[in-house]
């Protein structure tokens, strides 16, 4: 049955990684995906292999001492090659921490100039051609990282963007078809999906698209779900409650033993232990 981990962003504000850590075995939790919302020090990385739990890496983690946004589709070489350092850092951690997989955001057609309420804020595309000369180079990105990934042992997979009002035609990875296009151009093993529940329901709200659809389209090449819900509106990052459209995709008897990744927002520690629990009951994971 599915494992549940909880995303070190489950909670607000940014504390110290053990801290976060702490507070999570403190309610008996101990399958953790590392992420946002914690700082985090060179001590800190190199106490993770004596963790007894099971960890998973995400995205901008661990984080670079000089900031930037992660963008392997990005036009200017010098931040796709700070990606691509980062993301091999980030495999390296997988590695030595026995994570399973690396995930990461789908690449975006413009680098962002700014962050709004919910998002980055990006420029729109000049021309159409962006949006395939950004998918071209994702995919040369991504190939090359397959390469250093492969003899490690760790998946590499790429999560589906949120797309809302100020977003449309500025990311990749919103629709299916860019993830068909990323498989056919690597029909590699160690590439797959990382679905993200609340990022495809704004999409498919915003676009006009069939979030199930999409669903079907992908679900061969998932191997793991972010969850977390909202009004379709805006990445709100809410817990799930009963009813939701998002508890009969995780029942799909295809996704019943991938890693579920709770990545919704909660007042406290004691909250988030909640919905594990709901969750554990409603869909019978041990």
């Amino acid at each position: 049955m599915s494992p549940i981990y909880a995303s070190t962003a489950c909670l607000s504000g940014t504390e110290p990684l053990w801290d976060r850590i702490a507070r999570y075995m403190d309610v008996g939790f101990s399958q953790i995906e590392l992420g946002a919302g914690v700082s985090v020090t060179p001590e800190d990385l190199e106490a993770l292999p004596g963790f007894e739990g099971a960890l998973l890496i995400h995205n901008y983690f661990p984080p670079p001492e000089d900031p930037f946004v992660l963008n392997l589709a990005s036009a200017d070489a010098g931040i796709r090659q700070r990606s691509a350092t980062l993301v091999r850092r980030a495999l390296d951690l997988c590695a030595v921490v026995c994570a399973p997989f690396y995930s990461l955001h789908g690449g975006f057609i413009t680098d962002p100039t700014g962050f709004g309420t919910h998002s980055f804020i990006f420029p729109r595309p000049e021309s159409p051609a962006e949006k395939d000369a950004a998918l071209a180079r994702f995919v040369t990105e991504i190939e090359a990282i397959l390469a250093y990934a492969r003899p490690l042992g760790v998946a590499v997979l790429v999560e589906n963007n949120v797309c809302d009002q100020n977003l449309v035609e500025r990311l990749l990875f919103v629709e299916a078809n860019d993830f068909l296009t990323l498989k056919q151009a690597l029909p590699d093993n160690y590439l797959g999906i990382l679905l993200d529940t609340g990022h495809l329901n704004v999409s498919a709200h915003t676009l006009g698209f069939d979030r199930l659809d999409f669903i079907d389209q992908v679900s061969p090449f998932v191997r793991a779900l972010h969850v977390h819900d909202n009004d379709g509106s805006a990445d709100q990052h809410r817990p799930l409650q009963s009813g939701s459209w998002i508890l009969d995709v995780l029942r799909r008897p295809i996704f019943t033993d991938l890693p579920l990744v709770l990545e919704s927002k909660f007042a406290s520690v004691e909250n988030l232990a909640e919905q594990i629990a709901w969750l554990h009951g409603l869909l019978k994971i041990v």
